[in-house]
C-alpha cells in the first residue's frame, strides 16, 4: 500500500513539473486534469490556500475587505495586503450559504432552503445579522441593484425583493424562466443563466411586480453565471448534461445584448470536457474594465480569458486548486474574484485560495454600461376576473404556504414570516382570529384531534396541545438544525414524517410528544424534493408514498414497529411537477396530462398501469381529492385545476384558474375550498364551486 501511494505521488509531481496533463480519478472513476493546454488557456498560475479558511461556496470584494460564505458561516478578511488575507471576524447561523453580494454596507446571502440573510458589515470586525427573509423556494443566485435584490430560485424563477430597508425586506414580484441559477441586472434588465434548458434569458424587470421575459439565447452547456458589461453578456456554462460522457459543453459563451430582445452569439471559448456526477454543479463569471473575464469552472479550476475581441476570446492563464485528499479530486471552484495582482478563489471543499496573477488580475469596477429599454413600463398585475368572481382573498405579509382544517369554519394557516394564523373562513370574507408567534418561519401545519404540528423552519417541528378556545401549549419539539418544510401525520398519528432540507425524509414516533423518537431516515439522492412531495393519506396496508423527483414513487411501509422503504415505482420517470392522491384504496398518479391508477406498492411499468389521458393538459400539479373532485395546484406556474370524476365517463377538467402566485395544497372546509397561494395570500371560495 505504501509503495502504491509513493508511485501515485511521484506521478502527480511529475505531471506538475513537466506540464503534461495528469489526472486524478473521482469516486465515479472519471479523471480530472491537473494541468491544461497552455497554448489554449495560457500560463499555469500558482495557488496557495489561506490557512484556517473554511469550505467556501462564494466570495466578494469591497475595498480592502474580502467576504466569504460557506455552510453556516460568513468569514471576513482584511486584504490591505492583497496576497496575505487576514481573517478578522466570523459569523455563524446562516445555514446553507450559497452566494453573497455586498450592497450598501450589507451582505445579502442566499442559503438555499434557508432563504436570504441580510448581514450588517458596516463594521467588518463586528458583523451582525440584520434580517432573515423567506424566499419562494431554494435561494441560489443573487444580485442587488437600485434597492432591489434579485434572487434566483431555480425551477421557481427569480424573486424581486425590496431592500430599501435592509431590516425589513419585502416581496415585490417574481418571474419564471427555464431554471434560473444565477442572475445579473443592469438598467432594469435582468439576465438569468438558466440551467437545465441551457439558455440565457433576458427579462424586463423595470416593474418588479410585472416582470416579463423579452429575449433568449441558446447556451452550449448548462447555464449558471452571467455578467454584463458594455452591452455584452458573458455566460459561464457547464456540461450539456450531468453524468454523461463525453462531457461536452463547459466554456464561456459571449453574447451581444445591445438589442436585449435578440441576444446574438459573438464568440465562445471551450474548456476541457469534464463529467460532473455530483455537486458542485455550478459555474460563474465576472469581467473587469480591462476586458479580462474570470471564470469558475468547478473541478476544471479558474480560467482567465482575454475578451477584448469578443469574437476571438483567448486564454490568458488558469489555475487548478490542489487535490483534496479524501476525494482524490482537485478542490472544486465555487467562484473567483480578481484583486490587485491576485485572484481570490472559493474552494468548495477546503477553503479560500489566493492565486498569483500579476499583469492579469485587476479589481472589477462597478461602473459599467449596458442597454436600456425605451418602451413604457408594464402596469402591475391584477387578479383575473375568474378568481375575483369565485374567491375571496386574505392578504398576508408572509407567504401563505399551507392550511389545515381544525373545526367548524376554522383553519390553521402556515404563513411563513407571519407565523401561524387561525383563520375563520365561514363568512363573506376570511378573518384572522389569532396570530401565534413561532420560533422560525412557518412552512407547514397539521392537526390530529387536539394535537397541532407546526413546521417551524430551522427550528424543526413544534408539537402543541390545543384547547377548545384555540390556546396552544408546547408538548414537544424535534429539531436537527436543518430546515423542515413539510410534515405529514398519516393514519392514526403515531408516525410523523418530516421533510428536512431539500431531499431528506425523517420518520418519527410521536406517540409520546414530549419525546419524539427518530425511527428511520431516507435520502433522495437523485433529485430535489421541491414541495409537498409526501402524499397525504395512507393505504389500508399501511403504505405511504413520496413523489420523489428523479427517483420515482417511493413507497414506505409504516405497518411495522419501524418504518422502512419498501420499493420504488417507475424509477427515473417522476418529476417534481407530478401529483398523486388516494381514491378508494388506489393511488391516482398524475403525470404529463395522463392519469395512472396504481395499486399500493405498484410493481408494473408505466406502460402496464391503467391510464386515461386528460385532453388539453400537459401537466397537473399537486393533487387533493374531495368527493368526486380533485383540485390540482401547480405551484411553479400559478395554475389551479378542478378535475371531476363522473360515473361512466372519463375524468374532465371543470374549472381552471391562473394567478401570479404559488398555489399550494388545497383544503376543503365543508363545500368551500381554501388554497394558500404564497405571497398572493389565502384564497377562499365564496361558495361551493359550480361547474362552468
Amino acid at each position: 500500500m505504501l509503495r502504491i501511494r509513493y508511485y501515485a505521488v511521484c506521478l502527480g509531481i511529475l505531471a506538475l513539473l513537466t506540464g503534461n496533463e495528469g489526472t486524478r480519478g473521482n469516486e465515479k472513476g472519471d479523471g480530472f486534469a491537473l494541468r491544461h493546454d497552455t497554448e489554449k488557456y495560457g500560463e499555469f498560475l500558482p495557488v496557495r490556500r489561506v490557512d484556517g479558511s473554511l469550505p467556501t461556496s462564494d466570495l466578494t470584494l469591497h475595498g480592502n475587505w474580502l467576504y466569504t460564505v460557506g455552510y453556516d458561516n460568513i468569514t471576513i478578511y482584511d486584504i490591505s495586503e492583497p496576497a496575505q488575507p487576514k481573517e478578522v471576524s466570523r459569523l455563524s447561523g446562516i445555514g446553507e450559504g450559497r452566494q453573497v453580494v455586498f450592497y450598501k454596507e450589507h451582505l445579502y446571502v442566499t442559503a438555499r432552503t434557508g432563504g436570504m440573510y441580510v448581514v450588517d458589515v458596516s463594521q467588518p470586525r463586528f458583523p451582525r445579522l440584520r434580517a432573515h427573509y423567506d424566499t419562494m423556494e431554494l435561494a441560489t443566485g443573487i444580485c442587488c441593484v437600485d434597492d432591489v435584490a434579485y434572487i434566483s430560485q431555480r425551477q421557481f424563477g427569480t424573486e424581486m425583493v425590496d431592500i430599501s430597508n435592509p431590516a425589513e425586506p419585502r416581496h415585490l414580484g417574481f418571474v419564471v424562466s427555464g431554471e434560473a441559477q444565477s442572475v445579473d441586472c443592469l438598467n432594469g434588465i435582468l439576465y438569468a443563466g438558466d440551467w437545465g434548458v441551457s439558455e440565457l434569458t433576458v427579462i424586463d424587470v423595470r416593474n418588479p411586480k410585472n416582470a416579463q421575459i423579452i429575449g433568449k439565447g441558446k447556451l452550449d452547456g448548462l447555464g449558471d453565471g452571467v455578467y454584463v458589461r458594455d452591452s455584452i453578456c458573458y455566460a459561464a456554462t457547464g456540461p450539456r448534461k450531468l453524468k454523461v460522457a463525453p462531457a461536452e459543453g463547459h466554456g464561456l459563451d459571449i453574447f451581444c445584448v445591445a438589442n436585449p430582445r435578440e441576444p446574438k452569439l459573438l464568440g465562445r471559448l471551450k474548456f476541457p470536457a469534464q463529467t460532473i456526477h455530483t455537486v458542485p454543479d455550478f459555474w460563474g463569471v465576472t469581467v473587469n474594465e480591462a476586458k479580462m473575464a474570470f471564470v469558475a469552472d468547478s473541478y476544471n479550476g479558474v480560467f482567465c480569458v482575454d475578451v477584448r475581441d469578443p469574437q476571438n476570446p483567448r486564454g490568458a492563464g488558469y489555475a487548478i486548486l490542489p487535490v483534496v485528499e479524501r476525494t482524490g479530486n482537485p478542490d472544486p471552484v465555487g467562484t473567483v474574484e480578481p484583486g490587485n495582482g491576485v485572484l481570490y478563489v472559493a474552494g468548495v471543499q477546503n477553503g479560500v485560495y489566493v492565486v498569483e496573477a500579476p499583469g492579469i488580475a485587476q479589481p472589477v469596477s462597478l461602473n459599467r454600461e449596458g442597454p436600456k429599454l425605451e418602451e413604457p413600463v408594464l402596469p402591475d398585475l391584477a387578479l383575473s376576473e375568474a378568481i375575483q368572481r369565485d374567491f375571496s382573498l386574505l392578504k398576508t405579509n408572509g407567504q401563505a404556504l399551507a392550511a389545515a382544517f381544525w373545526k367548524e369554519n376554522l383553519v390553521w394557516v402556515a404563513a411563513g414570516t407571519d407565523g401561524l394564523l387561525l383563520v375563520d373562513v365561514g363568512g363573506e370574507e376570511p378573518v384572522v382570529r389569532n396570530v401565534y408567534p413561532t420560533h422560525g418561519f412557518v412552512y407547514d401545519v397539521c392537526v390530529r384531534g387536539n394535537r397541532l404540528y407546526v413546521a417551524e423552519g430551522i427550528k424543526g417541528v413544534g408539537i402543541y396541545h390545543l384547547r377548545e378556545n384555540g390556546q396552544r401549549f408546547i408538548q414537544g419539539r424535534w429539531e436537527t438544525g436543518r430546515t423542515v418544510r413539510q410534515i405529514v401525520v398519516p393514519g392514526e398519528g403515531r408516525i410523523l414524517v418530516t421533510k428536512e432540507g431539500n431531499s431528506r425524509l425523517n420518520f418519527l414516533d410521536v406517540s409520546e410528544p414530549q419525546r419524539p423518537k427518530l425511527l428511520f431516515t431516507d435520502q433522495n439522492h437523485r433529485g430535489i424534493l421541491y414541495g409537498r412531495d409526501v402524499v397525504t393519506g395512507i393505504s389500508k396496508e399501511g403504505l405511504i408514498v413520496c413523489v420523489a423527483q428523479g427517483t420515482g414513487l417511493v413507497w414506505y411501509d409504516l405497518a411495522g414497529e419501524k418504518p422502512e422503504r419498501k420499493m420504488v415505482s417507475f424509477p427515473g420517470e417522476v418529476s417534481f411537477g407530478h401529483g398523486a392522491c388516494w381514491k378508494e384504496g388506489r393511488l391516482l398518479y398524475f403525470r404529463r396530462g395522463t392519469l395512472y391508477t396504481c395499486d399500493a406498492a405498484e410493481s408494473r411499468t408505466l406502460e402496464e398501469v391503467p391510464k386515461v389521458e386528460i385532453p388539453g393538459l400537459s401537466t397537473f400539479g399537486k393533487a387533493v381529492l374531495h368527493g368526486n373532485q380533485v383540485c390540482f395546484t401547480d405551484r411553479r406556474m400559478g395554475k389551479i385545476f378542478f378535475l371531476e370524476f363522473s360515473e361512466g365517463a372519463s375524468p374532465k377538467i371543470v374549472r381552471e384558474y391562473s394567478l401570479h402566485g404559488h398555489p399550494e395544497l388545497a383544503v376543503w372546509v365543508g363545500e368551500r375550498v381554501v388554497i394558500p397561494c404564497g405571497h398572493a395570500g389565502l384564497l377562499v371560495s365564496q361558495k361551493a364551486l359550480e361547474k362552468d
